[in-house]
């Protein structure tokens, strides 16, 4: 069973189709959504109807209840308060109740899929690095930890007291992990491509996935679209 977790896609749907394209090719299974399919990107709807045929397993992010007016616009900053203006204009009546209702974490018998962390999900906490997921191990008992947010793709392997960090890693008896799954539609770890996570199974691996795909085509979309110039340039550098 090959699981691809994306989050972030932030309606950027030439991001979202060069994932779903390597995913087809790969053999992917099912797919589960860590939130935040609109906000910055020119292709909210398009988004949003792509993963809705995906999956069941979408959770909320902040910037999804921000478009239809379940988050406080005032803790945006102001690029991202414009986008979420626009956005909420641009959403159709049903993907704009799709949306409103996803919850914010889901979990299973062995894993927690949440936006950005665990504990006080409706914070929405970021993850960046290993000291971030001390909090994640200590709030969480899953072996698994999926999140998202920061748009900064790793995986923290926790082997008794000790932190490792990874791109990619077997799944041992007796270790945690918190997966950060990255941005598929904005990445910040200066890497433009796309990211998520490809959670395998039945051999027993997960690691972070990097996709190329249309910056350009993304970038004339966010412009034409009278978006902010400056959500298409950092597109190019990943920041």
């Amino acid at each position: 069973m090959r699981t691809a977790v994306l989050s972030d896609i932030h309606g950027n749907l030439q991001a979202l189709q060069a994932v779903l394209a390597f995913c087809d090719a790969s053999g992917v299974d099912d797919y589960i959504c860590l939130g935040d399919v609109v906000g910055y990107g020119a292709g909210p709807n398009a988004c949003v109807e792509r993963v809705r045929t995906l999956t069941d397993c979408t959770v909320a992010g902040n910037h999804d209840y921000a478009a239809v007016g379940l988050a406080d616009l005032n803790t945006f900053n102001p690029l991202a308060r414009a986008a979420a203006v626009w956005t909420a204009g641009q959403l159709t009546g049903q993907n704009a109740e799709y949306l409103r209702e996803r919850p914010m974490v889901l979990e299973t018998a062995d894993a927690v899929f949440v936006h950005a962390a665990p504990y006080e999900p409706e914070a929405w906490h970021y993850v960046f690095d290993a000291d971030d997921t001390e909090v994640c191990f200590a709030q969480t008992d899953r072996t698994f930890c999926f999140l998202g947010h920061s748009h900064v793709a790793f995986i923290c392997v926790a082997r008794g007291q000790g932190r490792e960090m990874a791109a990619s890693s077997l799944i041992s008896d007796g270790c945690r992990y918190v997966i950060n799954v990255g941005s598929v539609g904005q990445p910040r770890d200066f890497d433009p491509r796309a990211a998520f996570a490809l959670w395998d199974r039945s051999r027993g691996e997960i690691g972070i996935v990097r996709v190329d795909y249309d910056i350009a085509g993304a970038q004339r979309r966010i412009v034409a679209a009278g978006l902010p110039p400056s959500l298409a340039e950092r597109l190019a550098v990943g920041r």
